[in-house]
C-alpha cells in the first residue's frame, strides 16, 4: 500500500528532525523493504525575491530562470520528511548524502509553477553500508522538465552481502594539465547565511560546537552549496539545451577554509574536482554533460 505526503507549500524541518531524533520506525527487513512512500507539492512556486537570494549566495546569474539546482532546494525538506517517516525502516540520524544527479531538459522560468514529486527508487548494499536512492521530478504542463536522483548512505555492516556500486558513482580521472581553475574562501558564517535562504538548519552547518559533537573538527558548509558554487565556477559558454550534472561528495568543506576547483574538457564533458584546504584528495567530484530531451535518470 502506497502512502502520499501532500504539501501545499514547502514544509518546515523541525517536525522532521524531531521524528529523526525521537520517533519510532519500522524495522529493516531487507533490500525489498523500502516503503511505497512519495511526497507531492503541486503548483510549487517560490517568489523571485527568494530565488534571487539563492542566486546571490551561490553565484548564479539572474537570467529570469531557475538555477539548475533550485528544484532540489524546493524539495529538500520533502525528502527529509520521507526519510523521517516512521514507515521508513532506517534511522536517518547520521545518514550521509553521497551523490546527486540532475537532468534538466529546458530552462525553467522563475515564474513557472511546478508539480514536484519525490519517491524512493533504488537501494543497494555497498562497502560502507546501505545506499538509498530518492528520485525527484518537476513537471510543468504535463511534461517532466527536471529530474534528480540523490543517494543517501546509511552506514553499517548489518545489511548483508556487499553488492556492486552504482555505475553513476564512478568518474573519469583528470589529467595533470587542467583546462580551467578557480578558488574561493568559505567565510565563517556562510552556513548560517545559506540556511537562512534554504531552510536547512542542520546543526553541523551552523554551529562549531554541535558539529564537534557529531564528529567533525568544526562546522562544515552544506554540500549542495559547494555543488552550486562549482557549477557557477565552470567556464563560459555553458550548455544551452538539455544538460546533466553529476556529483559525488567525498568529504567535508570546513568553515573558514579555502576551496580550489580544477577541471578539464573531456570530449564535451566538463569534468571537475574540488579540493578543500591542504587535503590532497578531492572532496567533490563532478561533471556537466549535454544530453537529449529523451534522456532520463529514472531507471525502468
Amino acid at each position: 500500500m502506497s502512502t502520499t505526503l501532500e504539501y501545499t507549500s514547502r514544509p518546515g524541518l523541525m517536525s522532521a528532525y524531531k521524528k529523526i531524533f525521537f520517533g519510532g520506525r519500522a524495522s529493516y527487513k531487507g533490500l525489498d523493504s523500502l516503503p511505497q512512500l512519495e511526497a507531492l507539492w503541486n503548483q510549487a512556486l517560490d517568489s523571485p525575491e527568494q530565488i534571487q537570494k539563492y542566486r546571490e549566495i551561490c553565484g548564479f546569474k539572474n537570467d529570469g530562470n531557475l538555477p539548475i539546482l533550485y528544484p532540489h532546494i524546493m524539495t529538500f525538506a520533502m525528502q527529509i520528511h520521507m526519510l523521517a517517516d516512521k514507515r521508513f525502516p532506517l534511522k536517518a540520524f547520521g545518514a550521509v548524502h553521497t551523490r546527486s544527479h540532475i537532468l534538466q531538459r529546458r530552462a525553467i522560468a522563475e515564474t513557472e509553477a511546478l508539480d514536484l514529486k519525490c519517491f524512493f527508487s533504488g537501494v543497494r548494499i555497498v562497502k560502507a553500508g546501505l545506499e538509498v536512492d530518492l528520485t525527484t521530478t518537476a513537471t510543468s504542463e504535463g511534461q517532466v522538465v527536471w529530474e534528480s536522483v540523490n543517494a543517501y548512505l546509511f552506514r553499517g555492516k548489518k545489511f548483508g552481502e556487499v553488492g556492486e556500486a552504482h555505475p553513476w558513482s564512478s568518474f573519469s580521472d583528470l589529467g595533470e594539465e587542467s583546462d580551467f581553475e578557480d578558488n574561493w574562501p568559505i567565510p565563517k558564517k556562510l552556513g548560517r547565511r545559506y540556511a537562512k535562504v534554504t531552510g536547512d538548519y542542520n546543526p553541523i552547518h551552523i554551529s562549531r560546537i554541535l558539529a564537534k559533537i557529531f564528529g567533525f573538527k568544526r562546522d562544515i558548509i552544506h554540500g549542495m552549496w559547494s555543488f552550486a558554487r562549482c557549477v557557477t565556477a565552470l567556464p563560459e559558454p555553458g550548455i544551452d539545451g538539455p544538460q546533466r550534472l553529476d556529483i559525488a561528495f567525498k568529504g567535508p568543506v570546513f568553515m573558514e577554509s579555502s576551496c580550489a576547483l580544477t577541471g578539464e574538457d573531456q570530449d564535451g564533458v566538463k569534468r571537475f574536482n574540488l579540493f578543500c584546504g591542504k587535503n590532497p584528495r578531492p572532496i567533490l567530484l563532478g561533471s556537466l554533460t549535454a544530453c537529449s530531451e529523451e534522456d532520463t535518470l529514472i531507471e525502468s
